[in-house]
């Protein structure tokens, strides 16, 4: 199973090219509402984000000091951006025009994740942890319904 979410409009276009190797591209069939939820939310960079927080013995919810909530910042930022290449990489499929609208979704995802971690978005006034699990909760839940047209 490939990243890419592939849609009814996806397989027609893969089917219209003739003698493509599905298997190494991934596409075997029309991917359901779970299978959405799942391809959206990149696992992968969240995970890495959760390995910084621990080699900075933060632990989700936790207020650092200054340097660490700095560097955490930098980190943040630089894994927002790494996610949205990082997914359009995993979801290219020879043929198919870009996946942009999961790539939006899926570093969108990243920053929900990473909010709903806490770390360091607890240093700004206006952040609340329940606001933000509750946005996690909504989120995912609601990305398995998006279903992307490219």
């Amino acid at each position: 199973m490939g990243r890419r979410i592939i849609t009814p409009e996806a397989l027609e276009t893969v089917k219209g090219l003739g003698p493509v190797d599905r298997e190494d591209d991934g596409i075997q069939r029309i991917d359901g509402y779970w299978d959405r939820v799942i391809k959206n939310i990149p696992g992968d960079i969240v995970a890495g984000w959760t390995a910084i927080l621990g080699l900075f013995g933060v632990s989700p919810g936790a207020v650092g000091d200054l340097r660490t909530t700095n560097i955490l910042w930098i980190m943040w930022t630089a894994l927002t951006i790494i996610t949205f290449f990082w997914t359009y990489r995993q979801t290219k499929v020879s043929g198919l025009p870009p996946a942009w609208t999961q790539v939006f979704i899926s570093t969108f995802a990243f920053v929900v994740w990473a909010l709903a971690l806490g770390v360091p978005f607890n240093t700004l006034s206006f952040y609340d942890a329940k606001i933000a699990a509750a946005l996690l909760i909504v989120f995912t839940l609601a990305v398995g319904a998006v279903q992307p047209k490219e």
